[in-house]
């Protein structure tokens, strides 16, 4: 398949999705938005499977294990796509979202750590496994928010090296912006809780412990949550009171960022996160 053309498919993924993070990545150059509509597709279909998918079935429990076989096949054939340039045949079911992992490995060098992480917080999924504490909530949030956003900054440091791109960051990506991207997936968490809750507390990615001191579990939760703005608003601001934790480790972060990134794709991050948080203050704020 002609290069450019395998990223096409990745691309009209991305640009569907709407994602504050596809709208930030167009200011970068061509090769490098190429490369992160490969990354970030790759990373949506597993996560819209498990979602859309897998999630929405009525009796999950007899297709349980076939789906962790969908999610450990998507795992192994992306990085072997990212770091070999490995083609699946055409009858894989992200043949497409492969294929442009293997043309991005063709012009650049991307840590496929985040691929594994990931691949383990959508299992969680998929088993549901219980999240009683917030440490479970970090022990996911490692895959479904870090691992994405450690691709992004390595993405925006890849410079020409020996006939590929490849990242100048002084260490690995994901130790750079973990708080910034828990404190992101917590606004957002906050953002959406009521129309979440409405779908379901499969899709509820809070533990037990915020629940348990209003009498609540996250299944009692999403039953009254339509009706009960006060309620909402409570684990809002029990979200809002953690996510505290994590506000000034982030500023850290963007500030230490803005040394290792050109001007440019400082901007370029903090056009992204900083209307998240600033939608945290007001959140903390307000309630």
């Amino acid at each position: 398949m002609n290069e450019i053309k395998a990223f096409n498919p990745a691309i009209q993924i991305a640009k569907s999705s709407r994602s504050p993070m596809e709208r930030a990545a167009l200011a970068l150059d061509a090769p490098r938005y190429n490369i992160f509509c490969a990354t970030y597709a790759s990373m949506r279909v597993i996560d819209d499977f498990v979602d859309d998918e897998f999630l929405a079935l009525p009796n999950r429990e007899i297709a349980r294990e076939n789906a962790i076989k969908t999610v450990t096949h998507w795992r192994d054939i992306a990085i072997a796509a990212l770091v070999d340039g490995t083609l699946p045949p055409t009858t894989d079911p992200f043949h497409t979202t492969h294929a442009a992992l293997a043309a991005t490995s063709n012009i650049a060098v991307i840590n496929p750590e985040p691929w594994e992480n990931l691949s383990a917080a959508m299992v969680r999924d998929v088993i549901e496994t219980p999240m009683h504490t917030w440490t479970d909530f970090l022990a996911y949030a490692e895959g479904a928010t870090a691992a994405p956003a450690a691709v992004f900054i390595e993405i925006l440091a890849l410079r020409k090296q020996d006939g590929r791109l490849e990242s100048t960051l002084p260490s690995p990506s994901v130790e750079l912006i973990r708080n910034s991207a828990i404190l992101l997936y917590l606004v957002h968490i906050m953002r959406d809780l009521e129309k979440d809750a409405k779908k379901g507390p499969h899709l509820l990615t809070l533990p037990d412990e915020i629940f348990a001191p209003l009498g609540l579990t996250p299944s009692t939760f999403a039953v009254s949550a339509s009706a009960n703005s006060a309620i909402v608003d409570q684990v809002r601001k029990s979200i809002a009171e953690y996510a505290s934790n994590f506000l000034m480790p982030a500023l850290g972060e963007l500030n230490a960022l803005d040394e290792m990134l050109m001007p440019s794709e400082a901007d370029i991050l903090r056009g992204l996160c900083v209307p998240y948080i600033e939608k945290y203050e007001r959140f903390a704020t307000n309630i």
